[in-house]
């Protein structure tokens, strides 16, 4: 909601100003990550919850913002670019490590999907019910939104993390040396830029097939999702990913081989979606709280995040430019390096332990042969 209220707050400048537009959203990305990572450092486990309360209640006051501002110049946009920003962000890491902390690792990816099916459905009907409305009805239902979110949150009756013994200090360094991390890092990483830097043209080449698109993305991408994370909990995160990987590596080398081709479209459309599906929720809410302990998910979160975010500061930057380049080599481009990223994830090790693998499969085991007893003794 967040960016629905800054996406109507710079769409007026982007027909007068668009380098100062894409400054302000540049602006806004960058205060996520930064402020995001200030936070990792910032809030403390044993003091988290508290902080989650301050920060909705801070998050819907800024969303009201725009409701004070008669006009909006240069200054104005920046300003509410980086307040926007900066209240989003500064929370995220505590927000999703206390998620982490909420799951286990045998329903960490169900609920990861469900998480990512809810958000989806609430977006895109928020989205069509406020489609062409005036900003400041925009902002008050953000503010609403943020509102509702935090009474839902007093009612769960989270409980307050104790204090841990252990008391050593997690370095941002100490992740990037960790094999683990890098493993799954690099591939999201690539994920991420790709994604961003093919998306200004697809959206040039599909035309207004490009509105169909988004349908069916949050259509199967919900379904995927949701689908994906139980399999995740069941036969691992890593073959999932990988599955997704490959599935949109061949969407790519597809539509390279025949871009202008309608049948290729609804194909592309469905592969991406379903890819989407299966890699967010896993990169975005699953993985950093595998890898991680307890005390150290905040940075992870921190890190783990960052592609996304930094991805759409480098498509503003460079969509003048590939949108120069010819469909056909940037989707070849895009399926060559999408394959050469499943390597990383070819030595990365499964983060879903084994044991829990195996106790499924034996519990699976022994319903089968209970109900073959039954069907023939």
């Amino acid at each position: 909601m967040s960016l629905s209220v800054f996406k109507n707050f710079y769409q007026p400048m982007e027909t007068l100003n668009p380098s100062i537009a894409i400054t302000a959203r540049a602006s806004y990305f960058t205060s996520i990550i930064t402020f995001s990572i200030m936070g990792s450092f910032a809030i403390k486990r044993s003091r988290r919850l508290s902080f989650l309360y301050y920060w909705m209640l801070i998050g819907a006051i800024s969303s009201l913002i725009p409701l004070m501002l008669s006009s909006i110049n240069e200054w104005q946009l920046f300003f509410v670019s980086v307040l926007l920003g900066s209240t989003f962000g500064i929370g995220l890491p505590s927000c999703l490590a206390f998620f982490a902390d909420m799951t286990n690792f045998e329903n960490r990816g169900s609920l990861s999907g469900v998480v990512f099916l809810v958000s989806n459905l609430v977006i895109a009907a928020v989205a069509v019910t406020l489609l062409n409305t005036d900003l400041k009805v925009i902002a008050l239902a953000a503010g609403a939104w943020r509102v509702v979110g935090l009474i839902l949150f007093a009612l769960l009756k989270p409980k307050q993390e104790t204090k841990t013994k252990d008391n050593r200090h997690i370095s941002f360094s100490s992740l990037f040396e960790n094999k683990r991390f890098l493993l799954y890092f690099i591939p999201w990483f690539a994920f991420s830029l790709i994604e961003w830097f093919e998306n200004p043209i697809r959206v040039s080449l599909f035309g207004e097939f490009a509105a169909s698109a988004e349908v069916i993305g949050v259509a199967f991408g919900s379904i995927a999702a949701v689908v994906g994370g139980m399999f995740a909990d069941r036969i691992g995160r890593k073959i999932i990913v990988l599955y997704a990987f490959v599935s949109i590596g061949i969407a790519y080398a597809a539509l390279s081989i025949m871009p202008t081709n309608i049948v290729v479209w609804y194909f592309f459309a469905v592969i991406d979606a379903i890819a989407f599906g299966l890699i967010y929720p896993i990169f975005v809410l699953t993985i950093w709280g595998d890898l991680s302990q307890q005390r150290e998910r905040q940075k992870y979160y921190a890190i783990g995040t960052v592609p996304f975010f930094f991805a759409g500061i480098l498509e503003l930057i460079v969509k003048p430019y590939v949108l120069s380049v010819r469909p056909e080599a940037a989707f070849s481009l895009a399926s060559f390096f999408l394959f050469v990223a499943v390597i990383p994830l070819l030595f990365a090790p499964e983060t879903l332990p084994e044991k829990i693998i195996k106790e499924r499969e034996l519990k699976e085991y022994i319903e089968k042969a209970k109900k073959t007893k039954e069907k023939y003794g």
